[in-house]
């Protein structure tokens, strides 16, 4: 007992921190009375404690602390609230903590020889996952943990080190065993909720309907009191399904009461899908009185790009007209060709045919046709559909090889098409409607391979091999003249088709994005249009998460496709057009920084995977030193300077502290006097000002969520994500919370 007490003294005096002076008046009154209430509840000491450290009383607070120390030696927050943490068994300040490895003989060879294996080790499976067994046997466990995530990054399919992380296998899968529990836990909870909530739901859907006036007002009234999150499924499955609008309207309602992400999700999703406007209305104007955290994420991936084209009609005879489809992937252009008026040629003997409708003869000819591939020729003489980039420069000339007319053109190139299914899913992934799609099948192959073949085609230098093709003619001019305007209708038709079937795509499109958008708009002020990327990344920042790494895109490949006219000519004579030959001829916190580790504080540019460092659990409040999975060297970015009195961090604006009883503050939220949680106490913000453009730094931990930065200790967030925080482990209780009931 004695020893029991000179430790709380000894932990008295250990507990020097930067506090205000302490209050009198109601505020001591409330203390006395809280302090009587306390008893030898060990947490309830804890709780009394932070209500010290918010009101100002220093002294108070670690009298209660210590208090709650000799209660329960082991009290993880009381201990993380004094600055200690657990190092082999024994609770000590992170300074003596370090001091124990740099006075161990044994500790700091064992230091040594893993700081030497690591700088060998090369950044490759096999070499880590042998540090990692290697830190295994020498009793590391926090660095092989980093050194096995490191492995599993490096080969995902590494069995030893899953297992020794602690996942198990099921099916083909890894699954921490923790988070499946939790989500099962989850899944039950909910599951129990729904069991209780849908027949009680059901009757008051029920009653609704009731002759009875005050039946209908009971429904009425137990639907107006209902607040439980957990009720959400059922409401959405009893009230919202089957787009009756009087349960539409009966199910925002209900859900306009209910806090929480779960019911500003439902609410979102009648804005933007409820075919009612009267429920889409009441459901946006609950909407924007929501905190937009909840649902605004919801509404930015709602948005859809439109298919976007352009349009060059068919102006008639012989006029190409072409639709333009720009999609993310491919730039689609279908070309609708109908046929040309006959031409005739110098040598042409125009006359009639035995029914009196004009014709010309046309003399037997020859000519080389444009480049083709050997593929190419052989699709000619095996009768396989064939299509391709065709670049004419126009009109016909003559070979200076063989004296014969020829087609002038550059960059000629075809290829067959054995795999339609392809060019039909890419012209799908490109947003071009299915039914629309369908009717390349069977008329071009893999389209991107086409292409990409096509450049390559343009970059050889080597033989080129042309058709020699002879025909004969006979031209019957008046039919071909009626059914080239015939072949223009119909061409003009198909296009007004494709273009009514591109707009029947968008028009929900555009409808979703314009109920979306009008909400973003009203909650955040800004105009974004509707362009889904500029909204998410309008909602990243809301939620405080940097930008994600995008890879510079890539120009989307050019798709061809000669629409086949619904038109069947019947008047084209071609007695022979053939292949007699072929012409072959040439053809990617400010350094600095000081971070504090186990062995002593570090700039964080110079820490490297598997250090330990000291961080503090934000739900217990006990100090504990976790593993670095990752140092990331960021690009250089605006930084703040928050001058804390004995020294100034530099962080970049949406780094994250701890505000203490508050939980995670964005660094260019901090106002003056906001105090943040330190290694064993607080301290205040004197100022946070915008400074200057420099690189940073920022750590990746396994097994926690922050560390601590500078002199001080600050309790700054690491690079992963950043989880709500439901109740902080500091938070301050409310004085009437401490003395409702006095502890024995």
């Amino acid at each position: 007992m004695i020893a029991a007490w000179l430790l709380g003294g000894a932990l008295c005096l250990a507990s020097g921190v930067d506090e205000g002076a302490e209050p009198g008046g109601p505020d001591r009154a409330a203390y006395e009375a809280a302090k009587a209430a306390a008893g030898r509840d060990a947490d309830a000491h804890v709780r009394l404690a932070l209500w010290c450290e918010a009101h100002g009383m220093a002294a108070e607070k670690s009298t209660h602390l210590n208090r709650a120390v000799l209660l329960a030696p082991d009290h993880a927050r009381a201990r993380g609230l004094l600055g200690y943490v657990q190092r082999d068994g024994k609770w000590m300040r992170p300074a003596e903590a370090a001091r124990a490895v740099e006075e161990s003989p044994e500790q700091q060879a064992l230091m040594r020889e893993y700081l030497e294996r690591r700088a060998k080790a090369r950044d490759g499976a096999d070499d880590q996952y042998k540090l990692a067994l290697w830190c295994e046997e020498n009793g590391l466990t926090l660095a092989m943990t980093a050194h096995l995530h490191r492995t599993l990054q490096l080969d995902p399919g590494r069995e030893g080190a899953w297992r020794r992380l602690g996942f198990k296998k099921v099916g083909s899968r890894w699954v921490n065993p923790d988070v499946e529990a939790a989500m099962k836990a989850e899944r039950e909870a909910q599951a129990k909720a729904d069991r209780a909530w849908r027949p009680k739901l059901e009757k008051l859907r029920d009653a609704l309907s009731n002759k009875s006036r005050d039946k209908r007002a009971e429904a009425q009234a137990a639907l107006a009191a209902i607040e439980d999150p957990r009720a959400v499924p059922s409401i959405w499955q009893v009230f919202a399904r089957g787009g009756d609008e009087n349960r539409q309207r009966i199910a925002v309602d209900v859900l306009g009461r209910v806090e929480g992400s779960g019911a500003s999700t439902a609410l979102a999703t009648l804005a933007l899908f409820s075919p009612h406007p009267a429920v889409r209305s009441d459901a946006s104007a609950l909407l924007i009185r929501r905190d937009p955290r909840e649902f605004a994420g919801l509404l930015a991936a709602s948005i859809r790009d439109e298919v976007k084209y352009k349009v060059k009609p068919v102006d008639g005879p012989g006029s190409q007209g072409e639709l333009l489809v720009e999609g993310e992937d491919a730039r689609v252009r279908r070309f609708y060709r109908p046929l040309q008026n006959p031409t005739l040629l110098p040598g042409d003997q125009v006359g009639t045919d035995a029914n009196g409708n004009l014709v010309a003869n046309r003399p037997l000819g020859s000519y080389v046709g444009p480049i083709v591939s050997r593929d190419d020729a052989a699709s000619f003489a095996l009768g396989l559909p064939t299509a391709g980039v065709f670049s004419p420069l126009g009109g016909m000339g003559y070979d200076p090889i063989t004296g014969l007319p020829m087609v002038s053109g550059v960059g000629a190139f075809q290829t067959s098409q054995q795999r339609p299914d392809v060019a039909a899913a890419t012209l799908e992934r490109a947003g071009v409607p299915s039914g629309l799609s369908q009717t390349v099948v069977g008329r071009i192959a893999d389209s991107q391979a086409s292409v990409r073949n096509a450049f390559g085609a343009m970059q050889l230098y080597g033989n080129t091999l042309r058709p020699i093709y002879q025909e004969s003619l006979q031209i019957p001019l008046q039919q071909m003249m009626a059914e080239a305007q015939t072949s223009a209708l119909v061409a003009r038709e198909q296009l007004a088709r494709d273009v009514a079937d591109i707009e029947a795509h968008n028009a929900p499109i555009r409808d979703v994005n314009e109920r979306a958008t009008t909400i973003l708009k009203t909650v955040s002020g800004e105009d974004r249009g509707d362009d889904r990327q500029k909204w998410m990344n309008w909602v990243l920042d809301l939620q405080g998460y940097g930008q994600p790494f995008r890879a510079q895109s890539q120009p989307p490949a050019e798709v061809v496709e000669q629409v086949p006219i619904a038109f069947q000519p019947q008047s084209v004579a071609l007695p022979t057009t053939s292949v007699v030959g072929y012409r072959i001829g040439p053809s990617c916190f400010a350094g600095g920084t000081l971070v504090r580790t186990l062995r002593g504080d570090r700039p964080i540019e110079q820490i490297e995977p598997g250090d330990l460092v000291l961080g503090q659990d934000t739900t217990t409040g006990e100090l504990h030193y976790k593993p670095v999975v990752e140092v990331l060297h960021n690009p250089p970015n605006w930084t703040y300077a928050i001058d804390l009195g004995r020294e100034t961090v530099h962080p970049t604006g949406i780094h994250r502290f701890w505000k203490a009883g508050h939980g995670w503050v964005m660094a260019r939220d901090l106002k003056p006097g906001d105090r943040l949680r330190t290694v064993g106490g607080t301290v205040e913000v004197v100022s946070a000002e915008k400074e200057k453009v420099q690189p940073v730094f920022n750590l990746l931990l396994s097994g926690g969520d922050n560390y601590c930065v500078g002199s001080l200790g600050l309790i700054a967030h690491d690079n992963g994500f950043v989880e709500p925080v439901a109740a902080p482990f500091d938070g301050v209780p409310a004085t009437a919370e401490l003395v409702a009931a006095k502890k024995p």
